[in-house]
Formats: C-alpha cells, sequence, structure tokens
C-alpha cells in the first residue's frame, strides 16, 4: 500500500508540474493536465488522513474545472 500511495504522490506532483508549464503558455491542456494532478493529491491526503491539505487539493481541482470551462469558451467566443 504504501508503495502504491508512493507512486500516486510522484505521478500527481510531475502532472502538476507539466500542468504548470503547460498553463503558463495558455494551453488548455494545463488546466486538465492539472486537475488530474489535484485530484490524484485530494485523494492520497484523504487516505493518508491529511484533511485540510486534501480539501485544499479538491479546492484546486474545482479551480482548474473552472478554469477549463473558461478557456474552453473564451476559445469558442474567439471563433
Amino acid at each position: 500500500m504504501e508503495l502504491l500511495k508512493t507512486i500516486f504522490e510522484i505521478i500527481s506532483a510531475v502532472l502538476i508540474v507539466i500542468a504548470f508549464a503547460l498553463i503558463s503558455k495558455r494551453s488548455i491542456k494545463g488546466f486538465s493536465i492539472m486537475a488530474i494532478g489535484q485530484l490524484l493529491a485530494a485523494v492520497i491526503c484523504v487516505v493518508t488522513s491529511l484533511w485540510f491539505l486534501a480539501i485544499m487539493h479538491f479546492i484546486n481541482f474545482v479551480l482548474m474545472v473552472k478554469g477549463f470551462i473558461s478557456q474552453k469558451n473564451e476559445e469558442k467566443r474567439a471563433m
């Protein structure tokens, strides 16, 4: 179980770092990748009973979904 949690932590961290790079380039993919990374981080925090961090990661997940939707709508308006 510990190995599985560690693997998920590493995957989550890598996804978040990749997403930061994509978001800085104004890529819509960055929002979806960040959302996945934040959701994984929230799940890991729940499993390890880090409730405050889990809530914060979940809030970031919701913000990334909102950002994705906003960016998608903005791209549609630009077309």
